[in-house]
C-alpha cells in the first residue's frame, strides 16, 4: 500500500501538465530568444493573420493575391491574429505568445491522453503513454511550428474523448459539436470518424436520436463557413479548398504552386486555380496509374518513418502501433475500433499527396496509447511466462512468451 502511494504522483495530471508544458515552454523560449524563428511568419497562416488585422477579411494567403481564400481552416489563423492584435503584427510578444499556446496545447494533451487510456483501456497504458508523450523530443519540436499542428492534436483528443463517453443526447450533441470545431481546425481529422461513429451508433440503444443530435450539432458548426465559401469564392468547399491543388503537387510537381513564381494562381485567383488543378491531376493519375500507386506506397512509408533523423524513435512507434492495433483488435473486438481506426485511416488523404513530419503529429496521441497498449501487452504476457516457468521449471514445450 505504500509502495502505491508512494507512486500516486505518477498519476497526478497537474503535474503531467506542468512538467509538459514548463519542458515545451523552455526549448521554445530559447529556440525563439537565442536562435530566432524568423521564417515563421512567411507561412500561410501568418499570411491570413495579417489580412484578418489589416483588412478584416479572410484573405491574401499567398504574396501578390489579396482576394478571399479557404486555403487554410479557419480557426487557428484567426488565433493567430487575435495575438496579432493584442501583442502586435510579427512581434516577438506575439511569437512569444503563440509558442506558449502551443506548449499548453501539447501538455493539455498529454492529460487528455492518459484519460483515454484510463478510461478505456488501462491505466498502466495511460500513464505510459502520457509519459512518453511528455518526455517525447519529436513530440516537443512540434512546439516550434506556428501552425495548428499542436492544437489539432489536442482536438483530436478531447472529440474521441467526448465522444467515447457520451451516453445522453445532450453529451451526443456536444460531441457532434466538438467535431465540428475539430475539423475547422483540420478537416484531416474527420478521417477516421465515421468508423468511430459507427461503432458507437451499433452499440447505443438510442441510435437514431443520439446520431441525429451529433450530426445536427456538427451541421451547426461547420454550415457558416461553408455557407462563406460558397458566397466568397463561388464554390462548395466545405471547409478548405486546396484538396486537389495538393494531390496535384505530390504527383505532378510543385511548379505551379501559389508560392512560386508562376503566377498562375495570382492570375486566375484559387477557385479557377483549384478547379484546373484538379482536371490536370485527375488526367495525370489516370494516365500514370503505376506510378501513382508506387508514390502512394512511398509515401505512407514515409509518413510513418519521417523524420530520418529520429528513425530509431519513429520506427519503434510505428512497430509499438502496429502490434498495439492487433493487441486491440483480438482484446477487445469492436471496442478497438476508436483507437485503431485513426491509424488506419488518418494518413489516406497525405499518402495521395505528399508528406511532411507534421502531418503526423495529431494522430500521435493515439499513436502513443496503441504503442503504450502493445508495451504493457508484451510486458504482461512475458511476466505470465516467467510465472509459468517458476511453476513448471521442467515443462518441456514452455508456453510462447508473446
Amino acid at each position: 500500500m505504500g509502495e502505491l502511494k508512494n507512486r500516486d504522483w505518477f498519476r497526478d495530471t497537474g503535474l503531467m501538465f506542468s512538467v509538459a508544458f514548463l519542458y515545451r515552454a523552455a526549448l521554445c523560449l530559447y529556440f525563439l530568444f537565442i536562435r530566432g524563428l524568423p521564417e515563421q511568419w512567411t507561412n500561410e497562416v501568418s499570411a491570413i493573420a495579417h489580412s484578418l488585422v489589416l483588412h478584416h477579411s479572410f484573405a491574401g494567403v499567398y504574396r501578390g493575391y489579396a482576394g478571399p481564400t479557404a486555403w487554410i481552416a479557419p480557426v487557428y489563423p484567426f488565433i493567430v491574429a487575435a495575438v496579432f492584435q493584442c501583442f502586435g503584427i510579427d512581434s516577438q510578444k506575439s511569437a512569444a505568445v503563440l509558442l506558449l499556446l502551443n506548449a499548453i496545447f501539447s501538455a493539455l494533451a498529454a492529460v487528455l491522453i492518459y484519460k483515454l487510456g484510463r478510461e478505456f483501456l488501462t491505466e498502466k497504458v495511460g500513464l505510459v503513454a502520457a509519459w512518453a508523450w511528455i518526455v517525447s523530443p519529436l513530440v516537443a519540436v512540434m512546439t516550434f511550428l506556428f501552425w495548428d499542428t499542436c492544437l489539432s492534436a489536442l482536438m483530436l483528443c478531447l472529440a474521441l474523448l467526448v465522444l467515447l463517453r457520451s451516453k445522453t443526447t445532450l453529451q451526443w450533441a456536444a460531441a457532434g459539436a466538438l467535431w465540428g470545431l475539430s475539423a475547422l481546425v483540420s478537416p484531416t481529422l474527420l478521417a477516421p470518424l465515421p468508423a468511430i461513429l459507427g461503432v458507437k451508433l451499433w452499440r447505443s440503444e438510442m441510435a437514431l436520436k443520439v446520431g441525429l443530435a451529433f450530426c445536427l450539432t456538427m451541421a451547426c458548426i461547420l454550415l457558416p463557413w461553408s455557407i462563406r465559401n460558397r458566397r466568397e469564392l463561388h464554390a462548395n468547399f466545405p471547409v478548405r479548398s486546396n484538396l486537389w491543388a495538393e494531390i496535384y503537387f505530390g504527383n505532378v510537381g510543385f511548379d505551379l504552386h501559389p508560392a512560386h513564381s508562376s503566377g498562375f494562381y495570382q492570375q486566375v485567383g484559387e477557385t479557377r486555380f483549384v478547379q484546373q488543378l484538379r482536371t490536370d491531376a485527375i488526367q495525370y493519375i489516370a494516365s500514370h496509374r503505376r506510378e501513382f500507386l508506387s508514390m502512394t506506397l512511398r509515401r505512407t512509408v514515409h509518413f510513418w518513418l519521417m523524420p530520418w533523423y529520429l528513425l530509431p524513435l519513429t520506427a519503434s512507434l510505428a512497430l509499438g502501433c502496429l502490434l498495439g492495433g492487433v493487441f486491440l483488435l483480438r482484446n477487445l473486438g469492436l471496442s478497438a475500433i476508436p483507437f485503431v481506426a485513426v491509424p488506419v485511416f488518418y494518413p489516406i488523404i497525405y499518402s495521395m499527396t505528399h508528406i511532411e513530419v507534421r502531418y503526423r503529429h495529431p494522430i500521435e496521441p493515439i499513436v502513443y496509447l496503441m504503442a503504450a497498449y502493445a508495451v504493457c501487452e508484451i510486458s504482461k504476457q512475458r511476466r505470465a511466462w516467467f510465472r509459468s516457468r517458476a511453476e513448471y521449471p521442467h515443462s518441456s514445450s514452455p508456453s510462447n512468451p508473446l
